[in-house]
């Protein structure tokens, strides 16, 4: 066996089995899917705000009734991020099919299976911390980033 000290990491391929893939995407999946359904009900309320907001804005900027600083805070629509599960769906279909008994992984895809360490995830806790802190024209409120808080803390757990 290589001493690890002198390998270089990125010759190391992982191991594993169809089946060991499936259990971590579909784990990883479901978390996905329930946080992201924290973020599409932050999103409707966020949607709702907004309306408001714009309606009011508006109706001032009909009457000429627009400051120079309300010019420049005009209000902004919430952003959606796009749904990512169909990612999760195509590698659970390709490896419910996989009809080897053992399966090589890249360092990169042991990080992405196993770790669930994609670009999109990273994407999807970085909008759930902006969530979470709120802040002006973002119109959360302590419940609603209570909901950004707590679907957040579902990546912090292994």
């Amino acid at each position: 066996m290589n001493d690890l000290g002198d390998t270089d990491l990125m010759e190391i391929h992982a191991v594993v089995t169809p089946e060991d893939i499936l259990v971590e995407l579909e784990k990883h999946r479901e978390r996905y899917i329930a946080t992201l359904g924290d973020v599409k009900e932050i999103y409707g309320a966020q949607t709702e705000r907004y309306a408001e907001a714009y309606k009011e804005y508006t109706q001032k900027e009909i009457d000429g009734d627009l400051t120079e600083a309300e010019k420049k805070a005009k209000p902004q629509e919430p952003r959606m991020p796009p749904d990512r599960t169909k990612t999760y769906d195509r590698y659970i279909a390709l490896y419910g099919v996989t009809r080897t008994e053992e399966v090589y992984l890249s360092e990169e895809r042991f990080a992405q299976f196993f770790l669930d360490e994609w670009d999109f995830i990273r994407a999807h806790i970085s909008h759930l911390s902006v969530l979470r802190a709120g802040g002006p024209g973002t119109w959360l409120d302590a419940d609603l980033s209570s909901i950004a808080g707590n679907a957040l803390a579902m990546y912090a757990q292994p």
